[in-house]
């Protein structure tokens, strides 16, 4: 569920982000606890993933893209002013770069798509001296 999660849903998280980013991710099935012996105390499922080129074309790394994921998932119930502040360098800084690509700064994460993590990357501002 939290891998095939989409934005919105509230399992949505890291795994999420991070799973579309390589492949068309979906939930495939379940299975029940009864086919495992000894049997879990949880049903599990199926997940298909259906590899892909990335999601869109950015001039981000997916390294930068997965660094604004973690940094936006850490604190999940901040805004993602507050959530970025780290990486950005500080909360104007954040806002800087989420206005840029045009995502409201009182946005949550779990609200955001692997392109709309992406644009944030791009746009990250540059280190004062």
């Amino acid at each position: 569920d939290r891998l095939a999660a989409r934005p919105g849903n509230k399992v949505y998280g890291v795994p999420s982000v991070k799973a579309n980013w390589y492949a068309d991710v979906k939930r495939a099935g379940s299975i029940g606890r009864t086919v495992f012996w000894p049997a879990p105390n949880v049903d599990s499922g199926l997940v298909s993933l259906v590899r892909r080129a990335e999601p869109v074309r950015t001039t981000a790394s997916r390294a930068e893209v997965f660094a604004v994921v973690d940094a936006a998932f850490a604190q999940r119930r901040k805004t993602l002013r507050a959530a970025l502040a780290g990486w950005a360098g500080s909360a104007p800084a954040a806002e800087q770069a989420l206005v840029a690509a045009g995502i409201s700064p009182q946005a949550r994460g779990e609200a955001l798509t692997v392109e709309e993590f992406a644009a944030i990357a791009e746009n990250k501002p540059e280190p004062s001296a």
